[in-house]
């Protein structure tokens, strides 16, 4: 009998236990920290860059080291171009290499003058019309080498130009502003098309973190909505803004994937940390910035 009550009375403890964590009144020790309506992710870098070339051969020069901020359009490496800089010699002579078309207008103004001779010639009778007519087609034959030797030379200098670009393409430049975290290539190592891969970059001057919402929860979010993250063991609330809202829910989870920027030119948040999409505390931020801009629309008089 006594067994059987013991048993009894710590079943009833236990529930009654269990009745009190929920509710919290053992204390904030036992209780979640976490709010019911935050969701956590990581920060991540804004872009991840893997800088390649679009050409082959041995990097000569490598200008910059893991950790090294780079803006857009700096070199970062150099690859060997002793070839095309000879190359271009031979481009830029051949399109500064002008006396065929200084000769060509020269006979060009003959013929001309030819042509004019036979004109008043014939006008005297001193002239036959077949020597005007070959006169004439001396003179248009001297215009058509005027216009090849002009074609050539417009093609030489397209060449030249293909060669400058060519040797722009040695140079590998940033695609944007970030850090340096990781080289995959040396000075002296050889690129190839199917290792093109010269370095990582990131963008840290915004940060974003991939939250999982519930469906219950989507309907309150909209895109280019602000919304409160809380940052890092501090739980440091920062203001981002809602980028943008998958249109596919996971099936699984019933959750939908939710993508937040957030603001970081001073260099001040850490990419890799845990944070959490704080929604009741988006949720007030909104209303009062509704109620400040409804606020503002009323005129002094109603006010």
């Amino acid at each position: 009998m006594n067994r059987k009550w013991i048993a009894t009375l710590c079943v009833f403890v236990s529930v009654q236990c269990l009745s009190w964590l929920d509710s919290g009144v053992l204390g904030t020790g036992y209780v979640n920290t976490v709010a019911a309506d935050e969701y956590e992710a990581f920060t991540e870098p804004y872009r991840r860059i893997n800088v390649s070339s679009s050409e082959m051969g041995v990097i000569t020069d490598l200008k910059v080291r893991e950790g090294d901020e780079v803006r857009q359009g700096q070199v970062l490496a150099q690859l060997e171009d002793s070839l095309l800089r000879k190359t271009l010699e031979v481009s830029r002579a051949a399109k500064d290499a002008v006396g065929g078309k200084t000769a060509a207008e020269a006979e060009v103004v003959i013929r001309e003058q030819q042509v004019q001779s036979y004109r008043r010639l014939s006008t005297q009778g001193n002239a036959t019309p077949r020597e005007l007519e070959r006169a004439e087609s001396d003179h248009q034959q001297a215009l058509a080498r005027l216009q090849s030797v002009t074609e050539e030379l417009n093609v030489r200098a397209l060449e030249y130009q293909r060669v400058i670009c060519q040797l722009e393409q040695r140079r590998i430049l940033s695609p944007a502003d970030g850090v340096v975290v990781s080289l995959a290539k040396e000075a002296g190592e050889f690129v190839s098309p199917t290792d093109p891969v010269l370095l990582q970059l990131v963008q840290l001057d915004r940060l974003k973190a991939v939250f999982s919402v519930p469906l219950r929860r989507i309907d309150r979010l909209s895109e280019g909505q602000t919304v409160v993250v809380r940052v890092g063991g501090s739980r440091r609330p920062v203001v981002g803004t809602l980028e943008h809202i998958s249109p596919v829910a996971n099936a699984e989870s019933g959750t939908i994937r939710v993508r937040v920027i957030l603001d970081n030119q001073k260099k001040d948040l850490r990419s890799g940390v845990v944070c959490w999409l704080d929604l009741e505390a988006s949720a007030r931020s909104l209303e009062s910035k509704r109620a400040r801009v409804g606020a503002n629309l009323l005129s002094p008089a109603v006010r």
